[in-house]
């Protein structure tokens, strides 16, 4: 296997994700994509979109979303599937089992709730290829490489 990482991934946050490619003997390389940040070369129509937790995805639902929305526009005309890996695993100590967990999350600042970011997933989930994934931020690189081996 060998990975694309977009390009506009800060390498300060993924110095594990890549420590863990380099274990695993993962071959990759930095370019730019078109969508999400990243890709397995021999099956490119597989996309990970990796957010650093609940609050990422959040902001990218409500005053992100032209640009969201953009990217799955993209997602769609490509045919492709999309994982968004959200690495954060619980919610008040509680873990994360599904996207409806999210309903319970409560920002630490600004008025979106976790109702209205479930809702807007969902219709995310709805109109274009998309799936949630939570994960703790220890295991974002193993999960990304089980993502992009195990899709078809």
């Amino acid at each position: 296997m060998q990975i694309q990482i977009d390009s506009r991934e800060k390498s300060r946050a993924i110095k594990k994700i890549v420590a863990e490619f380099d274990r695993r003997d993962v071959k990759y390389f930095v370019s730019k994509l078109y969508v999400g940040d990243y890709i397995n070369m021999e099956r490119p129509l597989v996309i990970v979109d990796r957010k650093q937790n609940i609050a990422e995805i959040a902001q990218n639902a409500t005053s992100g979303h032209k640009r969201v929305k953009k990217e799955l526009e993209r997602l769609d005309e490509m045919g492709a599937k999309m994982y968004f890996l959200i690495e954060q695993d619980t919610i008040d100590g509680k873990p994360i089992t599904g996207l409806e967990d999210i309903i319970f999350w409560e920002p630490k600042f600004g008025e979106i709730v976790g109702q209205q970011v479930y809702k807007i997933l969902k219709a995310w989930e709805y109109k274009h290829n998309v799936e949630y994934v939570f994960c703790n931020k220890r295991d974002t690189g193993k999960e990304i490489i089980r993502l992009l081996e195990t899709e078809r």
